[in-house]
């Protein structure tokens, strides 16, 4: 009979998984996560609460029950729910079909409260991205390397292996990364060899999913999906000893492999930054990829060095939102996710059953893995990537001195020379404004390193393209394999832009135009070739930051509308000292590699530039990449030297009397600590005369003292309207300055004013010993032929006229 219905109001509150499937009854997970009972009514002893899995035909396993006490007005909590679904009853079902998760409570045989949950109950073999974390940790019970034919599988590479290299499969990780790349390829061949057709993958893993097929379907049966070759080969992967790795995209699924005996630090990450943390371990080398989908029959076969640039290119440059989530299979085991059972029919007609046995090696622990001192945020890292955690200082040793407290006054001034908020386009790249190259994979160096060696490098439109690779379907350069990119530019040093023809003109006249004009009314070059490109997050948004900067100039030859770029010899590359600043302010983060990079002969070693940022983000946990773009730009880059000659040497220049005035008592009156020259002591005098017979240009006396007091070492403004002499008291003020032996450095804002004071410098013969260093006066080759002509000039002086001169003065006093 059914329990009695009582008035009481007692209600439910249910957490339930809402689909339910065979892997998850073999692996034994709990189906209810909490009950929590509200009772309102007077206190019952004993309640039962019972909780059991129904389909259409009746229940499904055994129910679960446990008796609690209910207390008038409270809320009891239950999470400790050990109901666990009926592993052969889950293998019966052909077919996805309704369920329902029930939960009673019963107090003296009265139902007090029932709640019934719709649940999905999936086929055995079928397997659906829903919830995602929880289906997405369970793929990994579809990696059979249990499987008699996955077994096969292993033994044919074995054969292969050992033809190739002269051992069969052995533990790869002991040998090294190539071992088990060969190890992996071996793998690749021999499925390869079997032949098998593909199969179109559902639209959508979340709502029909897959039904996945078994390794003996796919590897004896010849056909398959993408998740079905993957689980296969992953499969074999794990039987092999190499740590496979699920990725799972947006109707797609590919592979890869650690090279490295290390694993993530959980069986799966969903979240983009942790696939990016993954992505730059892919960049690192530990990581590679395997777009299994080569080994199925093609008209032209694939080969394994195919396999990982054709995942790489399609799914983890640029926007990594189509990214599902990563499977580690390794970490799986070691939570307890384990293989599906293979059954296979013996040679008597009868089920086979063969079950997951671990590995007798362990390698990596799970504690040493999980407590590396290199763990990304979201990956747990074995010794190849903890080794890439600076070590801490030694105890005992000496502490750096503390550096002295910057002034708010030299605070003030750094900050307008250094803009380190996301008005930067140094910080914060938009790619609206510049020009993208399309640079073959692999090849950022060697177009630095030819810019460096002072090739031009020719650029094209995106569409420029010949009649046959139009007819292939080829609709931009950036479309062309990139082989025949680097064969265009090591043959010709040309690279494709982004541009096309209709707009390929406009946009490079215009962008030659905006960095000449800053060339002309700044003196400094602001036009980069970038390379390189860190996407990382600050505050929820999205930043994109250029990483090595090139200064080139864009040019064409007036007849023609082709352009090209050339290196600028007065600069050289340069990291993004901005980005690296704005990260140590945020994150702490010290990139020597990149703040330093080590020279190459011609350029730097960018890809050890890049490198040293990818292992810096590694090893902190920084779910940021690093993508090997290229772009043209003008960005305001050249104040940061300004800046960072101020944050290491302000100490050095408050030891100027000046400076420490504007540093420390600003608002206060400046007192010079030189006096007032006066050749005969006395300060109310100066001589004058004898200084206007020293001085090239005729001079007033408030134009003498001015010369007089500079000379000395005094501190002072010079003001005047236009037409009072200001450039010709510079002049004087030069000329005696190197008389006497000094150096001076002048400086204007604008190159008109310096034009002004050479030419004055020329007429009064001093022309060659001044050095010209505004925009291409600093560049090494005209520094150097300047240099060469002060010290080839001679000078014939008339000593004797001049003192006759001089006298003939003194008398006329």
């Amino acid at each position: 009979m059914p329990p009695e219905t009582s008035l009481t109001a007692t209600d439910l509150e249910v957490d339930a998984a809402p689909v339910l499937s065979y892997p998850m009854a073999h692996n034994r997970l709990a189906v209810v996560r909490r009950i929590a009972v509200r009772h309102r009514g007077p206190a019952v002893a004993g309640a039962s609460v019972q909780v059991e899995v129904r389909d259409v035909e009746g229940r499904i396993g055994t129910a679960w029950e446990q008796l609690v006490d209910l207390a008038p007005d409270a809320e009891t909590q239950l999470t400790d729910i050990d109901l666990r679904l009926d592993a052969d009853a889950m293998l019966q079902l052909e077919e996805q079909q309704p369920g329902q998760v029930v939960v009673r409570v019963l107090g003296d045989g009265v139902l007090l409260a029932e709640r019934s949950l719709p649940v999905e109950l999936l086929a055995a073999r079928q397997w659906v991205a829903v919830p995602s974390l929880l289906a997405v940790e369970l793929l990994a019970a579809f990696v059979m390397p249990n499987h008699p034919a996955v077994a096969a599988l292993v033994a044919e590479a074995s054969v292969l292996l050992e033809e190739r290299t002269g051992r069969p499969l052995t533990s790869a990780y002991d040998e090294g990364p190539e071992r088990v790349d060969a190890t992996v390829r071996a793998l690749f061949d021999a499925m390869q060899a079997r032949r098998i057709r593909a199969i179109e993958a559902p639209a959508s893993w979340s709502e029909v999913g897959q039904k996945v097929r078994t390794p003996d379907e796919v590897l004896d049966g010849g056909s398959g999906t993408c998740l079905d070759t993957l689980v296969v080969l992953a499969a074999a992967l794990e039987l092999a000893g190499v740590r496979p790795l699920l990725w799972l995209a947006e109707g797609h699924a590919f592979g890869g492999y650690w090279r490295e005996e290390a694993a993530l630090g959980a069986i799966a990450q969903t979240d983009p930054g942790d696939v990016a943390a993954i992505v730059n371990l892919v960049d690192l080398g530990l990581v590679r990829l395997i777009d299994q989908t080569l080994v199925t029959v093609r008209e032209e076969p694939a080969t394994f060095d195919q396999a990982h640039p054709a995942a790489y290119s399609r799914w983890l440059t640029g926007d990594l939102d189509r990214i599902l989530g990563v499977v580690d299979v390794w970490r799986a085991r070691r939570a307890g996710v384990l293989p599906l059972p293979a059954r296979t029919l013996g040679a008597d007609g009868t089920v086979v059953i063969t079950q997951y046995r671990a590995p007798e090696r362990s390698g990596l622990t799970a504690e040493r893995s999980a407590t590396s001192a290199g763990a990304l945020r979201g990956v747990a890292a074995g010794p190849v990537v903890g080794g890439m955690t600076e070590s801490a200082a030694e105890p005992g040793g000496s502490p750096e001195p503390a550096a002295p407290p910057v002034p708010a006054r030299v605070r003030q001034w750094k900050n307008a020379l250094l803009d380190l908020s996301l008005r930067n386009r140094l910080l914060n790249f938009s790619p609206r404004s510049a020009v993208a190259l399309a640079v073959p994979a692999g090849h950022l160096g060697v177009v630095e390193d030819a810019l460096h060696a002072g090739h031009a490098v020719h650029l094209l439109p995106a569409d420029q393209l010949e009649e046959l690779q139009v007819a292939r379907g080829i609709r931009t350069g950036r479309d062309l394999p990139d082989d025949q990119r680097a064969e265009l530019f090591g043959q010709r040093t040309t690279l494709f832009t982004d541009l096309p023809a209709v707009v390929y003109a406009s946009r490079l006249r215009n962008l030659a135009y905006k960095a000449r004009t800053v060339v002309e009314e700044t003196g400094a070059n602001n036009l980069y070739v970038a390379f390189g490109s860190l996407t990382w997050s600050l505050d929820g948004r999205e930043l994109r930051s250029p990483l090595v900067l090139v200064p080139v100039r864009l040019v064409t030859r007036s007849r023609e509308r082709a352009y090209r770029i050339e290196l600028d010899e007065a600069g050289a590359s340069t990291p993004n000292y901005c980005l690296l600043e704005k990260l140590r302010q945020v994150h702490g983060l010290s990139v020597p590699g990149l703040a330093e990079p080590t020279e190459d002969g011609a350029g730097i070693d960018l890809a050890g530039a890049l490198l040293a940022m990818r292992t810096a983000l590694a090893a902190e946990g920084l779910g940021y990449r690093v993508e090997e773009t290229v772009d043209l730009a003008v960005l305001q880059f050249a104040k940061y030297r300004l800046w960072k000659d101020l944050d290491e040497s302000w100490p050095v220049l408050a030891t100027n009397s000046l400076v420490r005035h504007l540093i420390e008592t600003p608002t206060d009156p400046f007192v010079d600590p030189v006096a007032p020259v006066a050749p005969d002591g006395d300060p109310a005098r100066t001589d004058l005369d004898e200084l206007a017979a020293a001085c090239p240009v005729p001079a007033d006396a408030s134009q003498l003292t001015a010369v007089a007091d500079a000379v000395a070492g005094r501190t002072f403004v010079l003001e005047g309207p236009p037409g009072t002499g200001k450039s010709q008291t510079i002049t004087n003020l030069l000329t005696r300055a190197v008389a006497d032996g000094k150096r001076v450095l002048f400086v204007a804002e604008k190159r008109a004013a310096l034009d002004v004071v050479r030419a004055r410098l020329d007429e009064v013969g001093l022309g060659p010993f001044s050095l010209d260093l505004h925009d291409k006066g600093s560049k090494p080759s005209a520094v150097r032929a300047q240099v060469r002509a002060a010290l080839d000039h001679t000078v014939d002086v008339d000593e004797q006229g001049l003192e006759v001169e001089l006298e003939t003065l003194r008398a006329a006093r």
